[in-house]
């Protein structure tokens, strides 16, 4: 049923209810006013023949039937009434519908309730069945007094038929009256709808061609009132709708043109793990068929490292990353960060392919290792050589033996240089075997000072030691883990003037619960600091922030990245906190129980 008709209905429905509502009140309005006016002319004409009878009366003792139903029968040939003279003793004398023997023979009338009402209240009203001529009636009786005498009772009747037919008519002019106002009503209706309903039609019309895309064509507006101002607030939503559309259409083509040219594989997986979007360079990198969107991931690439990755986004709901290796890459490996999208129980996949970085830097660590391991022979000949010349040859002339310590000296830090490439080598590759026991990190303590006493007296820094013996162990390869704390603490009395502070202090930690699972250690200075934009670098083979301080505190570049692959061969982690000018705290985090 469209929106006219149901117009059209309802304010028919209305107008047939209150149509029917004023019928029946008016009917009711009338029916009594007409009922009130019957009353009014039975009244009047029951005065004016109390009066007639009045005049023209005999006295009592002359009542005779002839007489006063004579007058009786005049009096009722002007009207549509019936007359009745009864007399004070209930006796009928005269009625216009009685004549002779049969008015004779009429009942006693004194205990008529038109009657009785009369004696009581001075006039008698009634609608009754008449038992003489059996017909309802209605009765208006008056007394008929000479002086304080009462003679009798004129009482006037009206048959109620014709009461009803008159309120029949009455009726029939209503409902001819009512059926005429609702066909008009009808017609009126059906063009006032019409009218309304054009405009409604044309925005249904221009709706329908919105939810179809088609955006271009405005409603027109001819008409001030509401619907027109409708039309209006319509015209000017599509003309947003359209600007948003554009917005986005050009943001998703700038986006579907980034991820198109990026050499990153980026996928979009949903709650379920079904792909619903992959770039070509994802594509490319999981050989995913022409039919992948709407498919789990683990059905097209079954990577566990993959689909556990994308776990632990979705129980974290935060970031995860893993390097893992994809058999459809020529070297097998790639950095998979997984970002949850929040409120959309999305992830976003993206793949970066290491590969050739990975054999890059396959290949710079083998060429560090394989020229070190070179150089490591002529470098220990050349010290030999050097010591034997200082120690048994000719040494009195000065510039001689100036030439050789300063051939000494740089041929030991040309070793010590060489000793930390081959060891990071060793470290970048794994190719070093942790000899693990069960250590408290305070028994570190003695050897640290040990290496560093006389450093510390010289500069005149502190250095504090404030790790507690309640600490769980952790499992490490002493020997090696040593070098951590050597390189740490080195670096920190590099860049910490004379009379500064070391603290080393540790702490138990919980990463995942409640339960502690990993010991941090901090080794704080108050010394220079370093920039911000430096210390994303400080982990980097040969970075200085201060290279001339570096050169002639000497050193080979080379510590923190050391430190930094020990602890990652341990499973660990290391990071800082630092503020130019107020010192620098290097954070490293163990596990309590790294796995064999």
């Amino acid at each position: 049923m469209n929106i006219r008709t149901q117009l059209t209905l309802t304010y028919i429905g209305i107008v047939v209810f209150v149509m029917l509502g004023m019928y029946f009140i008016f009917e009711s309005t009338l029916k009594s006013l007409f009922s009130d006016q019957i009353t009014n002319e039975l009244e009047i004409q029951a005065s004016l023949t109390r009066e007639f009878l009045l005049e023209e009366l005999p006295q009592k003792q002359n009542f005779t039937y002839g007489i006063i139903d004579g007058l009786v029968d005049r009096l009722a040939e002007s009207g549509k009434v019936r007359l009745t003279f009864i007399g004070e003793d209930g006796i009928v004398w005269g009625d216009s519908d009685r004549d002779g023997q049969s008015l004779i023979e009429m009942d006693n009338h004194l205990n008529r309730p038109e009657v009785q009402d009369t004696i009581k209240d001075g006039k008698g009203l009634r609608n009754r069945l008449s038992s003489t001529t059996n017909t309802e009636f209605r009765y208006f009786t008056l007394p008929i007094k000479r002086g304080e005498n009462l003679i009798g009772f004129t009482r006037v009747a009206m048959p109620i038929e014709t009461v009803n037919e008159s309120l029949s008519k009455i009726r029939k002019t209503l409902l001819f009256v009512s059926f005429a106002g609702l066909v008009l009503v009808i017609i009126i209706t059906v063009f006032t709808t019409g009218t309304i309903v054009k405009p409604i039609k044309k925005l249904t019309q221009m709706t329908q061609s919105v939810a179809s895309g088609e955006l271009t064509t405005p409603v027109e507006v001819n008409s001030t009132n509401e619907l027109g101002q409708l039309s209006r607030n319509f015209n000017l939503m599509t003309d947003r709708v359209q600007t948003q559309i554009d917005r986005i259409s050009l943001e998703n083509q700038r986006l579907e043109t980034i991820l198109n040219s990026m050499s990153e594989g980026v996928l979009l997986v949903n709650g379920l793990s079904e792909i619903t979007y992959a770039n070509p360079a994802a594509i490319a990198m999981l050989n995913l068929p022409e039919n992948y969107v709407g498919r789990a991931l683990i059905e097209i690439n079954r990577i566990p490292q993959l689909q556990e990755l994308v776990r632990n986004a979705e129980k974290t709901q935060e970031l995860a990353f893993s390097e893992i290796r994809l058999a459809n890459l020529n070297e097998s490996e790639a950095e998979v960060t997984v970002v949850p999208v929040p409120s959309q129980s999305e992830y976003v996949i993206v793949i970066h392919d290491v590969s050739k970085l990975r054999k890059l830097e396959r290949i710079r660590a083998d060429f560090v290792a394989n020229v070190s391991h070179e150089l490591r022979t002529p470098l220990t000949s050349i010290r030999g050589y050097t010591e034997t010349l200082l120690t048994n040859g000719n040494t009195k002339n000065k510039k001689r033996k100036e030439f050789l310590v300063k051939i000494l000296k740089h041929s030991e830090g040309l070793s010590r240089l060489v000793s930390d490439l081959l060891e990071l080598a060793r470290l970048e590759t794994g190719d070093v075997e942790l000899k693990r026991t069960q250590c408290h990190l305070k028994d570190f303590h003695q050897q640290v000072l040990d290496v560093f006493e006389p450093v510390l007296e010289d500069s005149g820094v502190t250095l504090q030691w404030e790790i507690q013996e309640d600490l769980p162990q952790v499992s490490v390869d002493s020997q090696l883990f040593m070098q951590v704390f050597v390189n740490l603490i080195d670096n920190a009395i590099k860049y910490t003037p004379d009379g500064g502070v070391i603290t080393v202090s540790a702490e138990a930690n919980g990463t995942n619960s409640d339960a502690v699972n990993e010991v941090v250690v901090h080794i704080q200075d108050t010394g220079i600091g370093i920039p911000s934009e430096s210390q994303s670098r400080v982990f980097e083979r040969f970075y200085r922030v201060d290279k001339g301080r570096a050169r002639k505190m000497g050193g080979t570049g080379l510590g923190l990245a050391i430190a930094k692959h020990i602890l990652l061969c341990h499973n660990g982690r290391i990071w800082l906190d630092s503020e130019l000018g107020e010192g620098t705290v290097f954070h490293f985090a163990l596990p309590i129980d790294f796995p064999t």
